[in-house]
């Protein structure tokens, strides 16, 4: 952890305006969160939800946005609070990858290319592989045969780049991620599931986080592409041949089948499914446990299962708990009509 920082250095870094009578000059020891937070700590609010904690904390400054209404605390007033969080964060703990080298106890075939990485204990660097300078291989960890992993990443114990992928530059995988794996493709007959051999490759671009126990398939045939800074929580699947567009976001349990793509900045919510061979245009927002059946233009938001327009899904459910009601006063109209429509006979 590094630090402390003035509440100056602080302002400057996230190009904030110093408010609420504090000396600038203030050695700020850390970040909490607004609870938490004491005199010698930093705190932020990006939530309005978070006023009330706002106004009881201890904090000694706490990061808001423009139209904050906290005039009487002590405040660092910036563009975004959350994004100046974390800026603060990054300042107290810098990522620093280890010294390059090699650990007597790593596997690293003798034809593999390691240049400047640092391989630890265990760690596993298959014929043909190539890391590149700054790249961090932890324990455990396994790169395949003419695999292929670039500058300044970090691949935490467990996780796995297998034979023949592609990883670039600046991409962290979490433990037990896994790039490159076998993808889902059988073709069922009377005799049963026949494996089709997946031949195709998982390709990573640059600046993507894969959480941790994630998977890119390898395609059948082709490539699986994750796009540049595109960011997958933990737990979340991406089919054969399927393709994540640039700054995309899939959060837990989220997952798209094969041969499916998504677009740029595409967001899945917490287990969310896109089913496969559709096309999911820029900027789509896809609910919590919804599942996509039919392709989606940009900007489109859906919800629900199937999946249709977010604001009708809320309409929908907010009237999901009236329909006993509903139910029952339609049966007593019925009742009432074919009592009227006897006394006419």
């Amino acid at each position: 952890m590094a630090g402390p920082f003035t509440v100056g250095q602080i302002a400057a870094q996230v190009g904030g305006e110093i408010a609420g009578g504090v000396d600038h000059a203030q050695l700020i020891r850390g970040v909490n969160d607004l609870e938490h937070a004491d005199e010698t700590e930093l705190s932020f609010l990006a939530n309005r939800r978070y006023v009330r904690a706002a106004r009881r904390s201890r904090s000694a400054v706490i990061l808001v946005g423009p139209n904050s209404v906290l005039e009487d605390k002590p405040r660092i007033t910036c563009a975004d609070p959350y994004i100046a969080f974390a800026q603060v964060m990054h300042m107290f703990h810098p990522y620093t990858s280890p010294e390059p080298g090699v650990d007597p106890a790593a596997h690293v075939a003798a034809d593999a290319i390691v240049d400047g990485a640092r391989i630890e204990a265990f760690a596993w660097v298959g014929p043909g592989a190539k890391v590149g300078a700054g790249t961090w291989v932890e324990a455990g960890a396994v790169i395949g045969a003419d695999a292929q992993v670039g500058t300044d990443c970090r691949l935490m114990s467990h996780s796995v780049v297998a034979a023949g992928c592609v990883v670039g530059d600046r991409v962290w995988l979490n433990p037990g991620a896994v790039v490159g794996g076998e993808g889902f493709g059988f073709a069922t007959g009377p005799a049963g599931h026949l494996k089709i051999p997946q031949a195709g490759i998982a390709i990573v671009e640059d600046d993507v986080e894969i959480g941790a126990n994630s998977c890119v398939d390898r395609a059948a045939v082709g490539e699986t592409r994750v796009a540049q800074g595109a960011k997958l929580d933990n737990l979340v699947q991406v089919g054969h041949g399927a393709h994540v567009g640039p700054k995309t976001r899939m959060v837990a349990y989220a997952g798209v089948a094969g041969s499916t793509h998504l677009g740029a900045n595409v967001v899945l919510a917490a287990k969310a499914a896109v089913l496969g061979h559709l096309n999911i245009g820029d900027g789509v927002q896809v609910g919590v446990c919804s599942a996509v059946h039919n392709d989606q233009p940009a900007g489109a938001r859906v919800t629900g299962v199937p999946a249709i327009a977010h604001s009708t899904w809320l309409r929908a459910a907010s009237s999901f708990s009236e329909i006993p009601d509903l139910v029952r006063k339609i049966r007593d109209l019925e009742s009432r009509i074919a009592t009227l429509e006897g006394r006419k006979k």
